[in-house]
């Protein structure tokens, strides 16, 4: 029976202290400060400490320890100089790193060269603050330095692609691209002509922004979906209108690891998996997609749809049943919302993903069911049905309840509250008191003039 630490095999320390890195922290090197590792009660490692007990525990602390490493701040030349001196000195710990992070503003041609002739057992180099800019010189020893490391798993990452000038693009033909990952593209910065080029040449990208403002003066293009992004997990900007089912389904197929797309606010077609799959689970009522309104910035009036499983559904949507509503039927409007919701993401039994397990979702009824509905009926039945929801858009409904409500309580010609909803302010706590425990609740309804007030 092992009676101290010493008697424990190294396979078993080595996990106890992997249990302290449990959410894989990275170890800061920050040229702010000397000694550049500033380690205080909120930015030291947690396992910083395990390593300096002996030197059995550092020997298996260290490969955790620097496994991940990010370096922070680096802005001048005398910053430069004593980074390369920490590399020198520590050549023993650049084999070890695996993850790395350099933010700086400016590029680092000879600090990225460094470090991939440095760290052999790298497997993927983060640069949040540098843009793969064509046309730049210092863009070639970079890649000429990537493609050389001796990782097959090797990734460079930088946030985006900058190529105003097709020009720019000839002298990296002949280069691949193939360990070269670019956080997002947007279209304003990377022409989809000189996309489909990188795209041959091995690039990856994670995200596709297309979601400029689009009106009538547009003309909208879904030619880029022709083409296929390798690890591309997210879209902003959707259209499609233009596209049939079948070629957004061989789209999709393309693309494995994509999990969300965002709409653009022009997006209409009807003729998408999510539609049918989500037509087909409100049935038998009848419902119309529309635009979540936002006036000050249309271009997020677009609705979501999330991957979960193999099903894609809507995870930000507008939902206006359009069905007649006998007067007084309060049973099947609730029924209409319970509906709505399973058909809705679902909550995950495990850690929730935010902004997937919480949907943001529309309510409103062709019907004129706030000519019966009651404040009450209405808290009853969100809180029975929408309780996991944390942003909730209610229609003219709301305002026509709370309106026809307060009428009865105030004498005509009596002043009424000055808020733009008489009654709101009440509904809202009402609610919220009503919600279950630890969860709170946002929403928006419209005046009877059609402007939006938030509760």
């Amino acid at each position: 029976m092992a009676t101290s630490l010493e008697d424990l095999p190294d396979e078993l320390l080595h996990r106890i202290i992997e249990s302290f890195d449990f959410h894989q922290y990275p170890t800061e090197i920050q040229m702010h400060y000397k000694p550049f590792r500033h380690c205080d009660s909120y930015s030291s490692h947690p396992v910083d400490s395990v390593s300096l007990v002996n030197r059995r525990l550092r020997r298996l602390s260290l490969p955790i320890l620097f496994r991940k490493v990010t370096v922070r701040y680096l802005g001048d030349v005398e910053q430069f100089r004593c980074l390369m001196e920490v590399f020198k000195q520590n050549t023993h710990l650049t084999p070890l790193i695996r993850l790395g992070c350099i933010t700086s503003e400016e590029p680092v041609t000879l600090v990225l060269i460094n470090v991939l002739s440095r760290c052999t057992g790298l497997e993927h180099l983060d640069l949040p603050g540098l843009k793969l800019e064509f046309g730049r010189s210092y863009l070639r020893p970079i890649l000429e330095a990537l493609n050389s490391h001796p990782s097959d798993n090797i990734h460079l990452q930088f946030v985006s692609i900058v190529s105003y000038d097709p020009e720019s693009l000839s002298n990296l033909r002949s280069i691949s691209l193939t360990r070269v990952i670019c956080q997002y593209w947007e279209q304003c910065n990377c022409s989809d002509q000189d996309m489909k080029t990188l795209l041959a040449q091995g690039l990856s990208i994670q995200s596709i922004r297309r979601n400029g403002y689009i009106d009538a003066s547009w003309t909208v293009d879904d030619s880029w979906m022709d083409m296929t992004y390798p690890g591309l997990t997210e879209i902003n900007g959707w259209i499609g209108n233009e596209r049939s089912l079948q070629s957004t389904i061989d789209f999709l197929l393309r693309h494995p690891l994509l999990e969300k797309i965002e709409f653009n606010r022009a997006h209409e077609c009807d003729m998408t998996p999510w539609h049918v799959a989500f037509v087909s689970k409100m049935y038998p009522y009848s419902v119309k997609i529309g635009k979540r309104d936002f006036p000050a910035r249309p271009w997020g009036e677009g609705n979501s749809v999330v991957k979960i499983g193999e099903e894609w559904l809507y995870r930000e949507v507008k939902v206006v049943f359009q069905d007649d509503i006998s007067h007084g039927d309060v049973e099947t409007v609730e029924t209409m919302v319970r509906t709505l919701r399973k058909a809705l993401p679902q909550p995950s039994p495990t850690y929730p993903r935010v902004g997937i397990d919480f949907p943001r979702v529309g309510i409103d009824f062709s019907s004129p069911v706030g000519e019966y509905l009651t404040s009450d009926d209405l808290i009853g039945i969100l809180t029975r049905n929408m309780s996991d929801i944390r942003y909730l858009d209610l229609g003219k409904f709301l305002s026509d309840i709370l309106t026809r409500e307060c009428s009865r309580i105030h004498e005509p010609g009596s002043t009424v509250q000055e808020h733009p909803i008489p009654g709101l302010a009440s509904f809202s706590e009402r609610l919220r008191q009503a919600w279950p425990r630890n969860k709170s609740i946002r929403g928006r309804t419209q005046n009877p003039q059609g402007e939006w007030i938030c509760f």
